[in-house]
This record gives structure tokens, sequence and C-alpha cells, in this order.
């Protein structure tokens, strides 16, 4: 079966381990609200962290890498120097082969846009146990 999971840039960068399509993973999930699926496909979020509360099913999920893309978005300045907001449709999807080392500018975005997010295609087999989601838990919706 086919899962989609996002993977946080900076916890990518932090200390998670290279990957590339075709490569099998083991990864961190937790449950994304089930308003955020794209059709039949469940979507989760990757975490390394320990910032998921002790009740929230997160359980470790072995898969495929079948797709990747690097999700970037635009941001304006915000009131404050250290403040950016998002700016609203600004979303720029780029497939990519395998994740790029840190530092690494994707092509197709312009020097505005930083990547925020990898958007992962996850084969898993049929019979894998998958977190369930817990409803409103802050974060992961």
């Amino acid at each position: 079966m086919m899962i989609e999971v996002e993977l946080s840039e900076w916890e990518q960068q932090c200390c998670g381990n290279p990957f590339r399509i075709g490569a099998t993973v083991t990864w961190r999930l937790v449950a994304r609200a089930p308003s955020q699926d794209t059709g039949t496909v469940r979507r989760y979020r990757e975490e390394h962290h320990g910032e998921t509360p002790e009740h929230v099913p997160h359980l470790l999920v072995t898969g495929t890498v079948r797709a990747i893309q690097g999700l970037h978005y635009a941001f304006d300045e915000g009131p404050n120097p250290w403040e950016l907001t998002m700016r609203p449709s600004s979303e720029v999807a780029v497939e990519l082969e395998a994740v790029p080392g840190a530092g690494t500018r994707l092509p197709g975005c312009s020097a505005e846009h930083q990547l925020l997010t990898y958007g992962v295609r996850l084969e898993v087999n049929d019979d894998a146990q998958l977190p369930g989601y817990v409803p409103g838990e802050p974060g992961w919706e």
C-alpha cells in the first residue's frame, strides 16, 4: 500500500539519513488528521526528536521510497525583522531523485523560496502496522 510521509527539512538536515528513490527506510511516523489525506492515501509525519506526546501513537514503519518532492514556500518579512510570514499560495513542488545534502539549493526555485518539507511516497506492506490518529493534538493537524 502507498502512504505519504512529510519530513521537515530542519529535522532531516539536523540528523536525518540521506535517502533516494528505491531505498528502504525506517522512520518513526505519526498520523496526520484524516482531513489531510489525499483521496485514499493516508498521510503521516516523520518525527525523530521526541516531540510526540507519549499517548499519541508513533511507530517505526519500514517501506520503500517511490517518489520524493521538495516543497518550497515564499516568505515575506513580518512586522519584526526576525518574523517571516508564509506567502499564501506560494508552494513550489520540485520532483527529486534523492534528498540533497545540507545547504543544497534545489532546482526550480527562486532565491525567495525556502525548502520547508520533503513529501515522500512510501510503499509499505499491506499488513504494516501504522499509527492511528489522535484528535485534538496540536501540531499534527
